[in-house]
């Protein structure tokens, strides 16, 4: 069964559609042994540094964690939970929605963030892919 969980990944797109088409053949095959359910209830895939580190920022980072401990019911109600600016609460918010980890709920004139998919949990699963050619990379040589 899928947990109500996040997953955010790094470079890991291929092993996520290979287990997708795997998922999908087993269900189509009818095969009731084992789970045929993927691990999240989203999976958020990342190529590129720079994503990572605009999503690991201290300031994202304690966001994330106040709107999952403190489930606050706007943006202002969030800023003056972390204590900080609403303006740069809500940039902030802006690019953790660009990067697909928060959405907004709309509630009458207020914009509640919530985690994507009102999930509970992220998971971070952060594999860098092993390659026999090092030579591309600066200060190792081959």
């Amino acid at each position: 069964m899928t947990e109500n969980t996040l997953k955010i990944t790094f470079q890991q797109a291929e092993q996520h559609r290979q287990a997708a088409r795997e998922r999908l053949r087993r269900a189509e095959a009818g095969d009731t042994d084992g789970a045929v359910d993927q691990d999240a209830r989203f999976i958020i895939n990342f190529e590129e540094f720079d994503d990572i580190a605009r999503l690991m920022r201290t300031s994202n980072l304690e966001l994330i964690e106040a709107i999952v401990s403190a489930e606050p019911a706007s943006i202002r109600q969030l800023a003056e939970t972390v204590d900080r600016d609403y303006r740069e609460v809500h940039r902030n918010l802006g690019e953790l929605e660009s990067l697909g980890v928060i959405e907004f709920k709309d509630d009458g004139s207020r914009k509640k963030p919530i985690l994507r998919g009102d999930t509970e949990n992220i998971d971070f699963s952060i594999r860098f892919p092993r390659s026999t050619d090092r030579s591309g990379i600066s200060g190792v040589s081959a």
